[in-house]
């Protein structure tokens, strides 16, 4: 028996429904695999169709063509190593199932299937799979072959392969327990989780514990990118033996595929095995598979793979990192030709472009010049290569201008400042500006409806509302226009907070095909703004060039958000509550699912209550919830976003709500009631 195994792990792209283009990805991922020496090579789960294909695994026609694809792998696989790979699995007559396969040359050994479906958070699994129950075995016919399907286990040369498919690691009642009780050597998780702030850390404990209690080496690996265009997938991969991590990778790569390996001593897990206190039964034996299948010849003079460290995650770097990586997927899955921008001078705009600005350069970085070329080639921008020029000074020259157009749009209560800082903010990236006024549009549309009642014409006394929401729509229609004629993406620069009580105007500042920032909280975004000016972005695949910053976003940082649709001084939080109270409200409604006395007493018992007092925060309570109820409709119809924080305000994939409801009257009044007792 092989005394150590070297393990590979892929993260990979994917994008759903396109089987021939993820095969080609995996194959290429198979080869970094072999060029490493690995014996194993574990993909992420529903590798071969993408995630996100959504009703897509109920088209029995398209589902039944996927094992196909299964052989097309087999047949190219080396002699001397399996691969895992996650597939939909039709049942003919029967269900779909999330199954991962193993596979080595010409073979389909087995299929395990997911027990534990996700269905919380942006995952509707249930919807679409079904769960495999426990201790079930079956034989199906699977791309010309006899095979094993279900809760089985893997015994190739005395060592016991296992999985447990990302959910199943979630849960208490993980299949891990059976996998120890069947003597598994290596538990191997293929997952498609979701990036979110703070997600890694419970991932690297579920790992480590995994390997530690289970006396097994544990292999995670999680697919990468934006694959269907609202998730970003942050492609973490790790390896822990003994209980301890010895694989950490980089995550949030802007390249197509990343393999990594480590060397672990199968020998030592079980050593860990033989003093548990957990007693092991001889007889458990059920679904275990004999696959005849010879291990390449053991490199006795590999060294083991050494503890890793595990650096604690910089929340603001990671988030422009998934933002960025999902941007520049959007850019070249949708083939077009960059973004548009309506840059206001403020903070939600210039977060919005400077995180393209940073795509643009971490592409080149990670893929190289003629491959980052080839891309935007495929969007109708053609560049030259660099040559001498230095990288930043290209992509400010060459790139920016033909990726990034941002259009300033003062009205006649738009002042210098945020002319001034959007010209800036633009000016230092290098993208294509203009600055026009939509004073004269706003007035033509105010003659219109005043034209009409000519003895009661609009003040702001009466139309407050009105006449701030005709100042943002009357934007939408130009910069469309340029989105439009130039093949351009426009980004909408809505906000988590500001979406989550529909602070927005339809039509106007939520006009896109994307935004960007829709799952970053308002508080964040602000100080993630002075952390690219005083710190700047973290690169990869940079050793010359280890951050990006921007000096002009001073300009941004030094402004209190305003919308400037006013004629006389307007900041937001005035509108509203102060960021930090508001982001809290909406965080703890969301995430513990309370009614408003619930936020009350968290409120109550953390450092607002120091802050303010308890009729404020009541207050702010009645102001958040009156708004949230009412605005429903606006967060059906937002942009779609990407799931940055843990919480999010998109109703197709995180939190629904009826459009229609009595504004919570009796949770409001339960609150007032509570609060006037204390």
């Amino acid at each position: 028996m092989r005394q150590t195994l070297t393990i590979a792990t892929a993260s990979i792209n994917t994008t759903p429904l396109d089987l021939d283009g993820n095969l080609a990805l995996i194959r290429a991922a198979v080869a970094d695999a072999v060029q490493q020496q690995a014996d194993v090579l574990l993909l992420p789960e529903l590798a071969l169709t993408g995630y996100g294909c959504e009703d897509m695994f109920f088209s029995a026609d398209w589902v039944s063509g996927v094992p196909a694809y299964l052989s097309q792998l087999a047949e190219t696989l080396p002699p001397s190593m399996m691969v895992a790979v996650g597939f939909p699995l039709l049942i003919t007559g029967g269900q779909v199932f999330n199954a991962v396969a193993l596979l080595s040359q010409y073979q389909v050994h087995g299929v395990v299937c997911k027990q534990h479906l996700a269905r919380n958070g942006i995952h509707y699994e249930p919807r679409w799979f079904t769960p495999w129950p426990a201790g079930e075995v079956m034989t199906l016919e699977l791309a010309g072959q006899h095979v094993p399907v279900g809760d089985i286990v893997f015994e190739v040369e005395g060592i016991r392969l296992g999985f447990e498919i990302c959910e199943d690691s979630w849960v208490a009642s993980r299949p891990g327990r059976s996998l120890y009780e069947r003597q598994v050597d290596v538990i191997m998780n293929p997952s498609a989780s979701h990036f979110a702030l703070g997600k890694q850390k419970v991932r690297r404990q579920f790992v480590c514990e995994g390997s530690r209690a289970y006396g097994a080496v544990y292999v995670y690996t999680n697919l990468l990118g934006c694959e269907a265009g609202r998730a970003v997938y942050d492609g973490d991969a790790m390896i822990a033996s003994n209980g301890e991590l010895v694989m950490s990778s980089d995550r949030l790569s802007f390249a197509p595929w990343r393999v990594q390996s480590a060397t672990v001593d199968i020998g030592l897990n079980r050593s860990q095995r033989m003093i548990s206190s957990q007693r092991l039964q001889p007889a458990e034996q059920r679904g275990i598979v004999i696959v005849p299948f010879d291990w390449q010849e053991e490199d006795y003079h590999r060294a083991l793979s050494p503890q890793t460290t595990f650096a604690d995650e910089d929340p603001h770097a990671a988030a422009c990192r998934a933002i960025a990586l999902g941007l520049w997927d959007w850019q070249r899955k949708t083939y077009t030709s960059g973004y548009a921008l309506s840059l206001s001078g403020g903070a939600d705009s210039a977060l919005c472009g400077t995180l393209v600005w940073f795509a643009q350069v971490q592409a080149v970085l990670t893929l190289g010049e003629e491959a980052y070329a080839q891309t935007l080639a495929q969007g109708r921008i053609n560049v030259a290569l660099r040559g001498d020029k230095p990288l930043l000074a290209w992509i400010h020259d060459d790139v920016m201008p033909n990726v990034l157009t941002t259009v300033y749009q003062g009205s006649a209560h738009s002042g210098n400042v945020t002319r001034n800082a959007a010209a800036g903010l633009a000016d230092e990236m290098g993208a294509l500006h203009y600055d026009w006024s939509i004073a004269e549009l706003v007035a033509g549309y105010l003659k219109l409806v005043n034209d009409l009642t000519p003895d009661d014409p609009m003040t702001w006394e009466r139309d407050d509302l009105a006449l701030q929401n005709i100042q943002a729509r009357v934007r939408s229609p130009g910069i469309w226009l340029i989105a439009n004629r130039q093949n351009k993406l426009l980004m909408a620069t809505s906000n988590l907070s500001e979406a989550s009580v529909g602070y927005c105007t339809m039509d106007g500042d939520t006009s896109g095909v994307l935004s960007p920032i829709g799952g970053v909280s308002k508080s964040r975004v602000l100080q993630i703004n002075r952390y690219i000016m005083e710190q700047g972005i973290p690169l990869q695949d940079s050793p010359d060039l280890p951050r990006l910053a921007l000096a002009a976003m001073e300009a941004i940082v030094n402004q209190a958000p305003t919308a400037e649709l006013r004629p006389v001084e307007q900041t937001d939080e005035a509108d509203l509550m102060p960021y930090p109270v508001m982001d809290a409200i909406r965080r703890i409604n969301q995430t513990q699912n309370v009614t408003p006395k619930g936020v009350l007493q968290v409120l109550l018992r953390g450092e607002y209550a120091q802050m303010y007092s308890k009729e404020q925060l009541v207050a702010w309570i009645k102001r958040y919830f009156g708004l949230y109820c009412r605005n429903q409709w606006k967060r059906e119809r937002i942009a779609a976003s990407f799931h940055i924080e843990a919480d999010s305000a998109d109703p197709k994939t995180y939190r629904r709500f009826p459009i229609l409801a009595n504004q919570l009257k009796r949770e409001l009044a339960e609150m007032e009631a509570f609060a006037r007792q204390l």
